[in-house]
C-alpha cells in the first residue's frame, strides 16, 4: 500500500480557514436530475470555469440531508466538506455538493447507501457531469457518513469516477449501522485515497481501523495529526471535531488535490 503520513499543526479555525482563504460567495447552480422511476437527484454545482480539471463530487456525513435550495445547503453547513467546497471552486475545479434522493429527503441511513439504488443515484449524477463536463476527471470524495455512499459505488462501479477520497471513513460497524466496514475494492485498479485524523474520537471511524481499511485494499493513506474541537460523544462525530479536521482545513485539502494532480501531499516521518 501507498502510504502517505502529514503530521499537521494548528493553524487556524474553521471560520479563520474560510475568511483566510477568501471565501466570497459563489453562485451556484441547483439541479434535479432523474434517477430512477420517479426519483430525483438534487445537486448543486459550483464552478468559474466550463472546464475545470477536475469536477469534486461531495458527500457529506450524518445522514447527508442538505436540503439544498437556490442558495445551496440549508442543513449541514458544519460540515468539512460542506463548509470548504469553495475551496474547489476557487482552486479552478468544480464542487458539486450532493443531497440525498427525492425517496429520502429526511436522510439515508447505510443500508440505502450501500444499495443498488444509491449507485444508480450516483451514476446519474457522474453521467450527467461527464456530459456537462466532457473534458475533466471526476472525483468522488465522502466525509464520516457520506463515504458509505462513495464506497458503494467504488465497490459496485470502480470504473465510475476517475477518483475516489474517503475522508474520516466510517470503517467500524456499529448498532446496525455497517459503514465501509466491508468495503472490497482493488486499490490498484482504481484510485482511492483515505485520509484519517490520528485524533478521531468518534468511535465509528477510530483511527486505526481507516488505516486498516486503507491497508487492506492497497488505497493511499494520508494521516493528519490535530486535536481542536470535540469534547463529549455527539461532537467527537461531528464537523467541528479532529473528526471533521478543525482547524486544518486547508492543509487536508491541500494534501487532497495534490494527491488528485499526482503529486504527493506534505509529508513527515511517521
Amino acid at each position: 500500500m501507498k502510504r502517505t503520513t502529514v503530521a499537521l499543526a494548528i493553524l487556524l479555525s474553521a471560520t479563520g480557514f474560510l475568511l483566510a482563504d477568501g471565501a466570497a460567495a459563489q453562485t451556484g447552480e441547483l439541479i434535479a436530475l432523474p434517477s430512477r422511476d420517479g426519483v430525483t437527484q438534487p445537486i448543486y454545482v459550483e464552478t468559474s470555469t466550463p472546464n475545470p480539471p477536475w469536477v469534486v463530487v461531495l458527500f457529506a456525513g450524518n445522514d447527508g440531508d442538505l436540503h439544498l435550495n437556490a442558495d445551496g445547503p440549508t442543513s449541514l453547513k458544519g460540515n468539512f466538506l460542506i463548509r470548504s467546497a469553495g475551496y474547489w471552486v476557487r482552486h479552478g475545479n468544480a464542487a458539486v455538493l450532493v443531497d440525498t434522493p427525492s425517496d429520502h429527503a429526511s436522510g439515508s441511513e447505510d443500508l440505502f447507501r450501500l444499495g443498488k439504488e444509491s449507485l444508480a443515484d450516483t451514476q446519474a449524477i457522474v453521467t450527467a457531469l461527464r456530459q456537462r463536463f466532457p473534458s475533466s476527471k471526476i472525483a468522488l470524495v465522502g466525509t464520516s457518513r457520506g463515504t458509505v455512499s462513495v464506497g458503494n459505488a467504488l465497490q459496485r462501479d470502480p470504473a465510475l469516477a476517475d477518483a475516489y477520497v474517503l475522508t474520516s471513513p466510517v470503517s467500524v460497524s456499529q448498532r446496525g449501522r455497517p459503514g465501509v466496514s466491508g468495503l472490497d475494492a482493488d486499490g490498484t485498479k482504481a484510485r482511492v485515497l483515505v485520509v484519517a485524523n490520528r485524533h478521531d474520537g468518534c468511535a465509528a471511524s477510530a483511527f486505526a481501523s481507516g488505516s486498516a481499511l486503507a491497508e487492506r485494499n492497497h488505497f493511499a493513506f494520508v494521516a493528519v495529526d490535530s486535536t481542536e474541537g470535540g469534547g463529549d460523544a455527539k461532537a467527537e462525530c461531528g464537523g467541528h471535531s479532529p473528526h471533521g479536521f478543525l482547524g486544518i482545513e486547508r492543509e487536508v485539502l491541500d494534501g487532497i488535490g495534490n494527491w488528485l494532480d499526482g503529486r504527493a501531499p506534505q509529508s513527515a516521518a511517521e
